[in-house]
């Protein structure tokens, strides 16, 4: 006894060393890490330079909200008081939330009046060139002798050029009066005030959006508070992801509590043991933090979406610490039985993660890395830390004999045609599959949002007409001013606003400038300024920025790029695409691709781990028997994969269309089944492996396919699959022949 002690001492003293290495690593590494949260950070890098630009310029990290209070009983000057009030109170609460003035009427027209002289409308710039001046002069007469206000100074735009210019700028906010970034607008029977506000932190930031939400909600209860009956609506991606939040967390209170509480009472029941349970713990953990680490080395900017993913790493895990449990429980012959399969499964499955580092995507190559070092950590320390533990107490005695008499049932179900039928089984699931294979990676259709909200956000949408459509034209130039210049090509798109609709370009300014200096040369010029009684402009005032320029035009990677916003669907034939220069983008159909190909390149990976399996477990399941047999037990192996995987998809399809995360369910299904197959085709006892693996099954239906019942679609659709298809793997995997010398 003292002999087996002093030796354990050294690997326990490694062991230590070892978990001290992680932990310190990680400490170090993580305050350094810069982790991504963005959705366009995950998506495939295969755009143009220009719709890169553009994602980037979007601000992910910023979001734009709106608010709008409707009454037939108050007038405007109430509302808005009362709104202006609780505002003040609003902004002090919660600094993070300032107001989004749309269009800040003073700072326009301050521009305008600046910039007077310059600009002109296309039919005023035709006057100009064609030498029409006296209809010119007419025109401007006649609206200084008009009751209408001159809204740029005179001696700077004698023509009232850019007065007529401001006349035709299209409106932000189509309807409304301003009021120092408040918005109102009046009916014959409804009075309407809209509140625009942005986040000035992070919005992605679940506390940060939970605190601004609370916010709000308090202010809005003040003005509804003091103007009862009034209505109140909201629009916002920040309101539906706070709903979401808020509901995911509901759902993982009572599914993830009820779930932990179900597989730890399990646990205990067939176990028996504190010990064996902290234990367990403490693997996951250090497997986790290995995994975590080397990731976090090798990736410059992991993703969050990859730890979420990687939470089947915790079934996989529990699968081995279980077997390793009952194994040692039946003492030293069923545990050298089991190492062999252990590391066969567990080696196998690290193989299809390591495929993942094959394809282009970032996201799920980082995903290969933790979970391939993640369960080679575990398997290690299931194999070499063990050992070191008291034998543990056999499983419950009613457990025990449960699994006793299924495995005299499958005994009595199986014969000589059972490979027949199961290849048939497999084979005809999967035909049916692929012929009825719907797919839909629409990025709306991942999530859901309560109706109310859905209600108030298409009130807003079909009354205010300030909504623009995803889609947007990209022009780039080498500098601000030439992307200005070609986007006056677009200036008849019907229903697109740009910023050149707001200002001309440094070159058309001049234009406008050289024109009229030859107008005020001219007879007519010369007699025009002797009525006014003032000399000729001097048109020395350098262009100035537009409020409005940091709305259309960003920086790009080679250059700038201008922004033409759309009010209606975009038809592509509207315009020709210049690759480069001018193009067409919409960023959630560029994400729903996205999205499409990460499907496919899950579906690939599934065809590649089935089909590289099989000559990895015919060549090393079951070495000391004959070619023959090693090529039966593989591929009965393969078969309950196929046909576990496939009849969970089949039926996952019937209720939504198949997306990326039933894929990403699949995937966890499969690698469970690989495992679930190698144990029964081993040299195990058959009723020691379907102890540990309908325990596993059955934690592992508890804790992920609890998640089918969430009310967000994307979670769903992950538990559909995992239920279904571990369901299937734990029926079938019990039909592979025994071997011979289990």
């Amino acid at each position: 006894m003292k002999g087996a002690r002093a030796a354990r001492a050294p690997r326990l003293l490694l062991l230590f060393v070892f978990i001290a290495i992680v932990v310190s690593g990680l400490f170090m590494q993580l305050p350094n890490t810069q982790w991504s949260s963005s959705l366009a950070d995950a998506l495939p890098n295969e755009v143009s330079d220009l719709q890169r630009s553009y994602l980037k310029s979007q601000q992910p990290n910023s979001q734009q909200l709106l608010l709008g209070f409707e009454s037939q009983q108050y007038s405007e000057s109430e509302i808005l008081k009362v709104v202006q009030e609780q505002l003040r109170q609003l902004f002090h609460v919660e600094p993070a939330l300032q107001l989004a003035e749309m269009t800040n009427p003073k700072a326009v027209l301050s521009f305008y009046q600046q910039q007077a002289g310059r600009l002109a409308t296309f039919r005023d710039r035709q006057m100009l060139a064609s030498g029409d001046y006296e209809a010119l002069i007419a025109r401007a007469q006649k609206t200084l002798q008009s009751p209408a206000p001159v809204l740029t100074p005179l001696r700077s735009d004698p023509l009232l050029l850019t007065q007529r210019f401001i006349q035709q700028l299209p409106d932000l906010m189509p309807g409304y009066e301003s009021h120092g970034g408040l918005y109102t607008r009046s009916s014959e029977s409804t009075r309407q005030v809209l509140v625009p506000l942005r986040i000035a932190g992070d919005a992605l930031s679940v506390n940060q959006s939970g605190q601004s939400v609370k916010a709000i909600n308090d202010f809005t209860s003040k003005v509804t508070e003091q103007l009862p009956g009034i209505q109140l609506y909201k629009s916002g991606l920040l309101f539906h992801s706070d709903a979401a939040a808020k509901q995911a967390k509901k759902e993982m209170t009572w599914f993830g509590g009820l779930s932990l509480v179900v597989v730890l009472a399990l646990l205990l029941w067939v176990f028996r043991s504190g010990q064996q349970l902290f234990y367990t713990l403490l693997l996951l953990g250090v497997s986790a933090a290995t995994g975590l680490l080397v990731t976090l080395l090798l990736s410059s900017r992991p993703h969050v979406l990859m730890l979420v993913f990687a939470t089947s790493f915790i079934g996989l895990c529990i699968d081995y610490v279980i077997h390793g449990f009952i194994a040692r429980s039946h003492g030293k012959t069923a545990w050298s039985a089991l190492k062999p399969a252990l590391w066969l499964s567990g080696l196998t499955t690290v193989l299809g993660y390591v495929l993942l580092l094959l394809l282009p995507l970032p996201l799920l190559q980082q995903l290969g890395i933790f979970m391939a070092v993640a369960l080679i950590t575990a398997m290690t320390l299931v194999v070499t830390t063990l050992p070191w533990l008291p034998e543990p107490k056999e499983p419950a005695p009613r457990w025990q004999q449960f699994c006793l008499n299924m495995t005299k049932l499958y005994r009595q179900m199986r014969n000589k045609t059972t490979t027949h039928w199961l290849s048939a089984m497999a084979l005809t699931t999967l035909g049916l599959l692929v012929w009825s294979f719907t797919a839909n990676d629409n990025v709306r259709l991942l999530a859901s949002s309560p109706e109310s909200l859905l209600q108030q956000e298409n009130h807003l949408r079909e009354t205010t007409d300030f909504y623009f459509q995803p889609d947007v034209l990209l022009v780039a130039g080498e500098t601000k001013q030439q992307a200005l210049e070609r986007t006056g090509d677009l200036a008849n798109l019907n229903g697109s606003v740009s910023l050149y609709d707001y200002v001309l370009p440094v070159s058309e300014q001049q234009q406008v400038v050289e024109g009229q200096q030859s107008l005020f040369k001219s007879q007519a010029g010369e007699g025009y300024l002797q009525w006014l009684g003032i000399d000729a402009p001097a048109f020395n005032g350098a262009p100035q920025k537009h409020p409005l320029e940091n709305q259309f035009l960003y920086p790009a990677e080679a250059g700038w790029m201008s922004v033409v916003r759309l009010k209606q669907p975009f038809s592509s034939g509207d315009i020709k695409e210049i690759p480069g220069r001018l193009e067409h983008f919409n960023p959630i159909e560029h994400a729903s691709d996205a999205l499409t190909e990460y499907r496919h390149s899950m579906q690939l990976w599934l065809i590649a781990l089935l089909i590289v399996s099989l000559p990895i477990l015919a060549l090393f399941l079951r070495s000391q028997q004959s070619h023959k047999q090693r090529v039966q037990a593989a591929w009965q192996v393969t078969c309950v994969m196929t046909l576990s995987v496939a009849t969970a998809l089949l039926l996952a399809q019937l209720i939504q269309p198949l997306n990326l995360f039933h894929c990403i369910g699949a995937m966890f299904v499969l690698v469970l089944s690989i495992d679930y197959g190698v144990f029964c085709a081993g040299r195990l006892k058959r009723q020691h492996a379907l102890q540990a693996i309908y325990l596993s099954a059955f934690t592992t239906m508890v804790a992920f396919g609890a998640l089918s019942f969430s009310s967000t679609p994307a979670i769903a659709a992950f538990g559909i699959i995992v239920l279904i298809g571990v369901f299937m793997s734990a029926l079938f995997s019990p039909l592979i022949i025994e071997s011979p010398d289990s």
